[in-house]
């Protein structure tokens, strides 16, 4: 049967339509709007989480500025609870947790940190600290040029360099020679206004036994200021390294002038005394000088050998070198020249018998020896 008013239900059917897209297009905004309304929260709640750890954060650094590395670490950690990803909060956390001693707990915070962010300096450096506190210096040394050649978050070139002067450091207490030469000679044309760097680095190239290289550093000092007393002491101790032992006095004598009351520099300049006075190879002492001074070599490098030999071979060697002096060998004649550079190669001899680990007497007479016996290699 057919609808007896079809153009009515036509007519109600048209204008039904418009009213559920009005009203699904309402429901559209609605959700929209609540979805946006909910993000615009979020975002809100994160930036707020993060300015709450970075507060904390920054309260840490204050604390660990201050030497309380306890109070440091727990606002260290409550920051990366806030934020997990951030490297910066993690390797503060570190930081705080070796300077507190609480050092294999900063160690499991660092190798975490380091499996997503290798090659983060900020976090190498610290784990190179780690190490080093650990007594494991050679693993130390990785992880600091790690650091050296890592990624920084700003001023790359200074945190770079201040790596390498804690690593320089590192080596300096080992006495690590060819080591540390290695890492001072980046530094060899280092910003001539930085003075205190380039006096630090005056003495450590001295350390690493590169008299040569210090120089330059020492010059520079006495150009900006000519009554430097320290750097007249270490133009003096670069000029006993090279040997010339004349030179290195007259720097000494300016030095305890400007400085008298250094008792480094009046120890140096005893060593300087007693190397001029036993030195076989100065310039104009004749014949009989050089052989009583080669005589006085020999004996005393024959009592050092003895004290820190290598071998029983070393010691029977010493012995020998005892023997042969205590026999006499005259003094003024023809073969004094002969017996003299007899005297000094035994006693070059012996001297490079001595045990490599042996820490020599630091008297001014066993410097003294030490500077001759450089000289006649």
């Amino acid at each position: 049967m057919s609808d007896p008013w079809p153009s009515e239900t036509a007519a109600r059917a048209t204008a039904s339509t418009p009213v559920f897209f009005t009203t699904f297009g309402m429901v559209l905004a609605s959700i929209a709007a609540l979805l946006v309304f909910d993000l615009w929260l979020a975002r809100i709640d994160a930036r707020e989480s993060r300015m709450h750890a970075l507060h904390l954060f920054q309260d840490g650094e204050s604390l660990l500025a201050a030497s309380q590395p306890t109070e440091a670490a727990d606002r260290f950690a409550s920051a990366q609870a806030l934020e997990r990803s951030n490297v910066r909060y993690a390797v503060a956390l570190a930081e705080a947790l070796l300077a507190d001693g609480r050092v294999n707990e900063a160690e499991v915070q660092l190798r975490s940190v380091l499996g997503r962010a290798e090659t983060d300096g900020a976090a190498n450096l610290v784990m190179a600290r780690i190490l080093a506190r650990e007594g494991r210096p050679d693993d130390a040394v990785a992880f600091y040029h790690r650091a050296i050649y890592g990624e920084w978050a700003a001023d790359s070139s200074r945190q770079a360099l201040h790596a390498r002067l804690e690593l320089i450091d590192l080596l300096a207490r080992r006495e690590a020679g060819h080591g540390l030469l290695a890492e001072l000679l980046p530094l060899q044309d280092t910003d001539p206004d930085s003075v205190d760097l380039r006096r630090r680095l005056g003495h450590l190239f001295l350390l690493a036994d590169s008299p040569e290289r210090a120089l330059p550093f020492f010059r520079e000092l006495l150009k900006r200021d000519p009554d430097d007393g320290d750097a007249y002491a270490g133009m003096a101790e670069a000029a006993l390294l090279l040997g010339n032992f004349r030179t290195a006095r007259a720097d000494l004598v300016i030095a305890t002038r400007l400085i008298p009351d250094s008792t480094r520099f009046a120890t140096l300049l005893e060593v300087a005394d007693t190397v001029l006075a036993l030195d076989p190879l100065a310039r104009g002492i004749g014949h009989v000088a050089r052989f009583e001074r080669a005589r006085t070599v020999l004996r005393l490098s024959a009592d050092a050998t003895s004290a820190c030999a290598s071998s029983a071979g070393s010691r029977q060697l010493a012995d020998s070198a005892r023997v042969l002096l205590s026999a006499g060998n005259g003094a003024g004649s023809d073969g004094d020249a002969e017996a003299a550079d007899a005297f000094l190669d035994l006693a070059g001899e012996l001297w490079s018998r001595r045990d490599a680990r042996c820490t020599a007497e630091r008297s001014p007479t066993m410097r003294a020896l030490a500077l001759i016996q450089k000289k006649l290699t």
